[in-house]
């Protein structure tokens, strides 16, 4: 039979018609546009009312008091002899005498970023440390400059300065090293650089939060250093190999939670470790081998509401809070919303949260 050439085309219009028509139904279907929503359970929705509530067994300090901080910005906190606290921020470091209800300041040159003060027993009994800029400056217990030094390294950015018997430590988050100095400036090394043969992979730093701290131990004196975008705490010999770590990523309040975490830490006269996460804030405290023994505050003691929280997952961080421990037993929290050292004590016969045991690493 033959076809005509009209009947051919009449028959590829109808084909073609059909082809547009089933593209169009199944764009409608697909909804590329995304107007009846993700799709998606309501599990992928965060749930931070479940996150931001701790179990009040949990909980087994209270604020006793606090001291305001007479600067525009605070940024770092250090505890030194006698209890002295020291708050930097806004071009300069604020002190505190509790005791004698005495204050002093120090200006700075620029704004500064960590700081550290040399305890009892060191070679430097008081001296005062400050990160500004790329450069640590020193100073005396009485405010006089004793120089200063600049990092190695291109961009530093300096986020935390630890003290040991004859050594300086200064974390730097944007090189994700630390470097290792002198009292004097001198460059003694650098721990955590990547290298294969000490297995050593390298920190990982994916906002401007990179505390770390020196620990005497009878064996020696130890850096720990916060690696926060693996969610954990790892210990170092100062030749930079590596001892141990410990730390958990996950919800629950024994882990550490967000993208990265803990965002500072501080470490007690006993060998305990006093935690801060930004995102959801929270205050722990962890025994030596990291297991959770308490905590000082959750979001709720801490005045932080659920709408300033965000989702804790990213990296921008919020709200954090430094933290620093006395001779007392005190947990010091510094709020940078209120500008306040705030005070936390142990509550006597606090109930046991009975905690589970920490999984060996």
């Amino acid at each position: 039979m033959r076809i005509s050439r009209e009947t051919q085309n009449r028959a590829v219009l109808v084909v073609v018609a059909l082809a547009v028509g089933a593209a169009a139904f199944a764009l409608a279907r697909n909804d590329p546009f995304g107007h009846k929503g993700s799709g998606l359970a309501p599990v992928f929705s965060l749930d931070l009312k479940s996150l931001i509530r701790v179990d009040p067994a949990w909980i087994r300090y209270r604020e006793t008091r606090g001291m305001a901080v007479p600067l525009d910005a605070v940024r770092a906190m250090a505890v030194g002899p006698g209890d002295r606290i020291h708050v930097a921020g806004d071009r300069a470091i604020f002190i505190a005498w509790p005791v004698e209800g005495t204050t002093a300041t120090i200006p700075l040159d620029g704004e500064p970023t960590c700081l550290a003060v040399a305890g009892p027993g060191h070679e430097a009994t008081g001296r005062i440390f400050v990160g500004v800029g790329d450069r640590v400056e020193a100073f005396s217990p009485g405010g006089e400059s004793l120089g200063a030094w600049n990092t190695p390294g291109p961009n530093a950015h300096l986020t935390s300065i630890a003290v040991a018997a004859r050594d300086l430590f200064v974390a730097d988050a944007a090189n994700r090293v630390v470097h290792r100095f002198d009292f004097e400036g001198k460059r003694l090394g650098t721990i955590g650089e990547p290298d294969p043969e000490r297995d050593m992979p390298g920190f990982v730093v994916p906002s401007p939060f990179f505390d770390i701290a020196v620990e005497p131990t009878d064996g020696g004196e130890l850096l720990h250093v916060a690696n926060p975008g693996k969610l954990r705490i790892e210990t170092f010999a100062f030749d930079g190999q590596l001892q141990s770590f410990w730390g958990e990523a996950g919800s629950d309040i024994d882990r550490f939670f967000g993208c990265c975490n803990p965002s500072q830490f501080a470490m007690t006269a006993d060998g305990r470790f006093v935690t801060s996460e930004k995102g959801i804030p929270r205050v722990k405290i962890h025994d030596a081998s990291g297991r959770l023994e308490c905590v000082v505050a959750g979001p709720e003691q801490l005045g932080i509401a659920e709408s300033e929280v965000g989702d804790p997952r990213a990296d921008s961080g919020g709200q954090v809070f430094d933290v620093a421990t006395d001779r007392a037993g005190r947990v010091l929290v510094l709020d940078p919303r209120s500008r306040r050292v705030r005070f936390f004590e142990p509550i006597a016969e606090a109930p046991d949260p009975k905690p589970k045991p920490r999984p060996e690493p």
